[in-house]
C-alpha cells in the first residue's frame, strides 16, 4: 500500500509537457497536402487549422481551390490550411462522417469546431474564421 502512495504523490507531481509555441514564420502561407500518416500530426501541431476534404473528379471542390488559397495567404501565422483527398483516405473520412464535398472543417487544438458542406464564398469562409478566432481567443 506504501508503494502505491509513494507513486501516486509522485504522478500527481509530473506535469504533462507543453507544447511549443510556434511563431508566425513557422506556420505555412501554403495549403498542406494532408494524408492519414500526417493529419493528426497537422491538426494539432497548429492551435487553429482548416481542412478541406474534397476529390479531384468534383467540380465544387475545384471552384473552392483558388478560395482557399487566397485564405491561406490572408490568414498566414493564424490559420494552417490543409487539404485532403477522400479517395484516398477512407479512415479519416469515416471518422469525421464525411458524407458530401466539398466540405471543410475548422479545427482548435485538433478538435472540430465547425464544418461546412458545400461552395462558399470567401467572405462567408472569412466570417466563420473570424467568429471562431474570437472565441478561441477568450
Amino acid at each position: 500500500m506504501m508503494v502505491f502512495r509513494e507513486w501516486f504523490k509522485f504522478s500527481l507531481k509530473q506535469k504533462k509537457p507543453q507544447k511549443q509555441k510556434i511563431s508566425p514564420s513557422q506556420w505555412p502561407d501554403y495549403i498542406v497536402t494532408l494524408e492519414e500518416k500526417n493529419f493528426t500530426e497537422f491538426i494539432t501541431t497548429y492551435p487553429i487549422t482548416m481542412v478541406d476534404f474534397w476529390a479531384p473528379w468534383c467540380a465544387p471542390c475545384r471552384e473552392m481551390a483558388p478560395r482557399f488559397r487566397q485564405l491561406s495567404k490572408t490568414y498566414t501565422g493564424t490559420v494552417a490550411f490543409g487539404k485532403i483527398d477522400i479517395q484516398n483516405n477512407q479512415h479519416i473520412i469515416k471518422r469525421y462522417k464525411i458524407s458530401g464535398i466539398p466540405h471543410i472543417i475548422l479545427f482548435h487544438n485538433g478538435k472540430p469546431l465547425t464544418s461546412i458542406t458545400g461552395v462558399r464564398s470567401i467572405g462567408d469562409l472569412k466570417d466563420t474564421i473570424e467568429a471562431h478566432l474570437k472565441k478561441t481567443k477568450k
